[in-house]
């Protein structure tokens, strides 16, 4: 099949190869440029695709300047993201960047700024949208399934052993974890969160101590947030060594709406000696004082995920090949793939993280002023 799509990625870490799988499955789309800070991690992730012509390069610049790429996927560390963002639109590439969009809010303001100045498709990688019991909680919320909202609940505890420093060495649980539930809670319920308040804790490991005698980022994050509607949201995240959870619920004036998840545990990056547990995002259940017994929603045919895919890997499947989709179609404004997260929404993320940060760092409430600037109280 001639190649109609070509592809680069930037950052060939676990976000980076799993992009590269979710982009080399779509027909008429091929990988065919590859950098990694690190040159040997962009070689083995380009011996594993087995690409004729796939180009390893030893600066991002030139992958954008010298490959013959129409796609530019940036999943490199948060701090490494503004430049090769704004450099690859100046080049009139679509662009899709992982989340969180940057390491802090002033970079993801500019890098709003310049997708809403490009002519190419944009969008963030906030993946989880994409979970089959996801999609399934946002048709029965416009279904009307349990009534006017009240309020949504969140836990994540990632499980890791926090002395290995597998989960992140830079970014915390707020915005490894955060920048995702904010933007499910938002996507979900089309709220507009009016102020929160927020508490963060870091537990430092054995490691951390020993070498710098500095705690790790944080690993608890406990933020309570209010809609102009009235509405709460509360969001419990946190690093663990012990059981993992990833719950979500939703309360309406006729009753609850929950996303519930199993665990599996396996190979990190192919390494049997190495093990990493995640999460399968499969199921909603229903209750209502009408049901007689709690319903299990039934999930819609396209949205089903295939036996033997993780949900990791199957959510990053259908926001790229959603994201294919846009750009085919030049499809800016994603009205044809409405799930698809925009740039915008990684602003609105990042102002949340920042506000839970200054709202931690200062002991008080943070009023959240239209559209989204932060205002002292």
């Amino acid at each position: 099949m001639a190649i109609s799509l070509r592809v680069g990625i930037i950052g060939t870490g676990r976000a980076g190869r799993c992009q590269a799988r979710a982009f080399s499955r779509l027909p008429g789309v091929c990988v065919t440029a590859l950098y990694n800070r690190t040159r040997a991690k962009a070689e083995r992730l380009a011996a594993d695709l087995k690409t004729p012509g796939l180009e390893v390069f030893d600066d991002w610049r030139r992958l954008i300047d010298k490959s013959p790429v129409d796609i530019v996927s940036i999943a490199t560390d948060p701090v490494l993201r503004l430049e090769p963002f704004a450099y690859a639109l100046a080049k009139e590439r679509h662009v899709l960047v992982e989340k969180p969009l940057a390491w802090d809010l002033p970079e993801a303001e500019a890098m709003a700024r310049a997708a809403r100045q490009a002519e190419t498709v944009t969008a963030i990688s906030f993946n989880w949208r994409y979970s089959p019991a996801c999609l399934t909680l946002w048709r029965a919320l416009r279904e009307d399934q349990i009534g006017r909202l009240l309020d949504i609940q969140t836990e994540w505890r990632l499980c890791f052993n926090l002395d290995t420093n597998a989960w992140s060495a830079n970014s915390g649980v707020l915005r490894e974890t955060g920048s995702h539930e904010f933007d499910r809670a938002r996507h979900l319920t089309g709220w507009r969160f009016q102020r929160l308040a927020c508490s963060l804790r870091s537990a430092p490991s054995s490691r951390d101590r020993a070498r710098t005698g500095r705690m790790a980022p944080e690993t608890f994050a406990s933020v309570l947030a209010e809609t102009s509607d009235g509405a709460v949201g509360n969001f419990r995240l946190l690093i663990t060594p012990g059981e993992p959870e990833r719950r979500i619920v939703l309360g309406g004036v006729e009753g609850t709406l929950t996303l519930s998840s199993q665990w599996v545990t396996v190979p990190r990056d192919q390494d049997l000696q190495r093990r990493m547990t995640l999460c399968n995002e499969l199921q909603v259940i229903r209750q209502r004082s009408r049901d007689q017994d709690p319903v299990v929603l039934e999930v819609a045919g396209p949205d089903r995920q295939p036996a033997g895919v993780l949900s990791g890997q199957h959510t990053w499947n259908r926001l790229i090949a959603d994201f294919a989709s846009a750009v085919r179609n030049e499809d800016r404004t994603h009205r044809g793939v409405p799930h698809l997260p925009h740039i915008s929404d990684g602003l609105d993320a990042q102002r949340l993280i920042r506000a839970c940060e200054l709202s931690h760092a200062e002991g008080r409430w943070i009023d959240l002023a239209p559209p989204g600037v932060l205002s002292q109280e």
